[in-house]
C-alpha cells in the first residue's frame, strides 16, 4: 500500500542522510517505524501508561498519596462517599 505524508525538505534531508548511514533507505526506515508503533509491546506500555495515569487521578481524588496501591474492596467501592 502506498501513502502519502507531507515532511519538510529540510526533515527529509536529514531522515535520508540518517538512512544512508544506517544502510537503509528512508522508505525502508518509515516502514519499520510504523511496525514497531504497531507492535504489541507498544499497545501494552500506552495502556500501562494510560492506566497509571487513571490510578494517579483516582488515588489523588481519594485523598491518598501517589504511593496508595489499589485493592479489592477499592474495586467494589463504586462511589461511596462521593
Amino acid at each position: 500500500m502506498s501513502i502519502t505524508l507531507s515532511v519538510p525538505p529540510a526533515v527529509v534531508q536529514e531522515a535520508r542522510l540518517y538512512a544512508e548511514e544506517r544502510g537503509t533507505s528512508l522508505n525502508a526506515l518509515i516502514r519499520d517505524f510504523l511496525v514497531r508503533l504497531t507492535t504489541d509491546d507498544l499497545r501494552r506500555s500506552e495502556a500501562a501508561r494510560a492506566f497509571r495515569e487513571v490510578a494517579s487521578a483516582v488515588s489523588s481524588r481519594r485523598g491518598r498519596n501517589s504511593g496508595y496501591k489499589f485493592c479489592r474492596a477499592d474495586a467494589y467501592d463504586r462511589g461511596a462517599g462521593e
